[in-house]
């Protein structure tokens, strides 16, 4: 399975009051635009790699809260519990291929579905997404119209890319059963796992390897339920923030 990290979805109110914060530290920040067919708007923080993150908050809530797309699902779930991180996505140049290789595997899926914004050049940018139907926490799957040198060169001229050594180290989990959802995980996406603790605490987690991330799953009792709180973009930094209902490490 050819697949790389993508990005990390935040749910917020406000995603221009979280870009505006994350400027203020010293990151370039972009507009994003409106998914039209959600309900929602984002802005975005690109890292190495192409990896970035999204805040994502809801402008339309009839439609979100109607939406039959798994991406508005989920999001109206956030909705309901508050500000937070949301979910993570991996890139792929083959979607339909990672959606037999999963069936292949006894694992149902659903998708490949299209996905689009406007952006605020007015210009429109697509995609196609493929999610787990599964009711514990899962990553989802996203192929760019474009390869990554292409994506690149474009979001670099856009002023909406710029080139940085920063990187999104980790993403942390509170989740009901950390070995056997890492196990889950780890046999499907081809990740490494060992046992280990939360970055700088003695919280026990499993930490999944991946080629350019690690993910955290650990009981950790979290508010929100079983998703993501925690970002890593330096590992060995020392400044942790909360920010709109997640915990940052810069």
């Amino acid at each position: 399975m050819e697949i790389r990290f993508d990005h990390v979805v935040h749910y917020v109110n406000d995603p221009f009051e979280a870009m505006t914060a994350f400027k203020l530290f010293g990151f370039h920040t972009a507009k994003g635009g409106n998914h039209e067919i959600w309900g929602t708007y984002n802005t975005l923080c690109y890292f190495k790699n192409l990896t970035y993150i999204e805040w994502i908050g809801i402008n339309k809530l009839e439609i979100t809260k109607e939406g039959n797309h798994p991406f508005s699902r989920h999001l109206y779930e956030d909705y309901k519990r508050g500000e937070g991180l949301s979910q993570i996505a991996f890139r792929t140049n083959s979607i339909d291929n990672i959606k037999k290789e999963l069936t292949q595997k006894g694992i149902k899926t659903i998708g490949p579905f299209p996905g689009s914004r406007i952006r605020p050049d007015g210009t429109l940018l697509e995609w196609s997404m493929l999610f787990f139907d599964h009711s514990h926490p899962m990553p989802f799957f996203i192929e760019w119209g474009d390869d990554d040198v292409v994506r690149e060169k474009e979001l670099y001229e856009k002023g909406i890319y710029v080139p940085d050594s920063k990187s999104i180290s980790f993403i942390a989990y509170s989740v009901n059963e950390p070995e056997s959802l890492a196990d889950l995980w780890a046999n499907l996406l081809k990740g490494t796992v060992h046992s280990t603790t939360l970055p700088g605490t003695t919280q026990k987690a499993i930490k999944v390897h991946f080629d350019t991330i690690d993910v955290y799953f650990s009981q950790k009792n979290e508010p929100r339920g079983e998703r993501p709180f925690w970002v890593g973009i330096d590992p060995k930094a020392k400044r942790e923030i909360r920010l709109h209902g997640a915990k940052y490490l810069l």
